[in-house]
This record gives structure tokens, sequence and C-alpha cells, in this order.
């Protein structure tokens, strides 16, 4: 596995999930940036050119990409400017996308639909309050008082290269 970058393992790792749990859960605070996976990784191989289709709970357009080229024309207006795709992973099946700027009105189940192999990939997002800042009656310590609060996706990268070492060590 020397040859896997950080994101590889992390989407290997979602992939697992996924093949667990039929449903992705994703969780994240207002104003936070998510990745709502989906990763086609099937027995069948995709077309050279592919369409995805993401929806919401209402069916609204996330994110259509039409021929490997994401398409903003027919974008619902709430999501518009806030979703990031990956071109350079569509080869690989990697079709996950990332909503910036969270909101609360954002928590729903997304699909993510590969209508030319019949693939569908649920995500079900869920957007609590504002993250808690360090408290103005928080003691000075080493650090100043100051306090950090990882990312959740962060903890899931940094735990991906020890989950993969672990599983290596075993077989």
């Amino acid at each position: 596995m020397g040859g896997l970058t950080r994101f590889g393992e992390f989407l290997l790792w979602m992939l697992l999930v996924c093949r667990v749990s039929c449903q992705v859960k994703v969780q994240g605070f207002v104003g936070d940036t998510v990745l709502l996976p989906c990763f086609y990784n099937e027995d069948d191989p995709l077309p050279k050119t592919v369409s995805v289709f993401w929806r919401d709970k209402d069916d609204s357009n996330v994110l259509d990409i039409i021929q490997n080229v994401p398409d903003l024309s027919t974008q619902n207006q709430k999501f518009r400017g806030r979703v990031l795709s990956f071109l350079d992973q569509y080869k690989e099946g990697n079709f996950s996308i990332v909503l910036n700027n969270v909101q609360r009105s954002d928590s729903s189940p997304y699909e993510c639909h590969i209508p030319e192999v019949d693939f569908e990939q649920h995500v079900s997002l869920t957007v609590s309050g504002r993250r808690v800042e360090v408290a103005a009656a928080t003691p000075p310590g080493p650090s100043g008082g100051a306090a950090v609060t990882p990312h959740p996706l962060l903890l899931i990268l940094l735990s991906v290269p020890l989950s993969l070492s672990f599983s290596s060590v075993r077989t």
C-alpha cells in the first residue's frame, strides 16, 4: 500500500465503511466544509465518459457531472458557489463532492447516482450548531489557554494510515 496517497487511503477507508453500512453518515457544524463521498469501485468498469447526478432530499440539483464535466447551469441556487468536485479523480471513480459553508438547512440525505452503471451512493449529512469556541474563563495553561478542536475529517484522515498499518500487520 506504499503507493496510496493519504486521500486514496481516506477513500479506501470510506469504501470499507460504505460496504459495512449502506448509507454513509457525515456530520458537520454550521460554517464547516464537509466531504460527501461517492466512490465507484464495482466489478463493472466505468465507461470513459460518465454522467453523475447529486441530489438532496427534495430532489434539488446539488451537482450534475455530464460526460465528465461539472455542469452548473441547472444547479439549485442554494448550492451555487458552495460545491466542489475532484475532476482529476473522476477516472478513478471518485465523484465525491465538498460542500462549503454548511448550514443546518443542508442536513439531508443526499444521493449520488451514476445511471450508466446503475450505481447509487446514499449519504446522510447532519449539521449541528456552531462549534464551541474556547471559553473566556479557561485558565491559561502551557498553551496560554488556547484549545484546539480538530475537524472530524482531520481525525478520520489521521486514523486511516494507523488503521491500515495495523491491518497489514495482521495479514
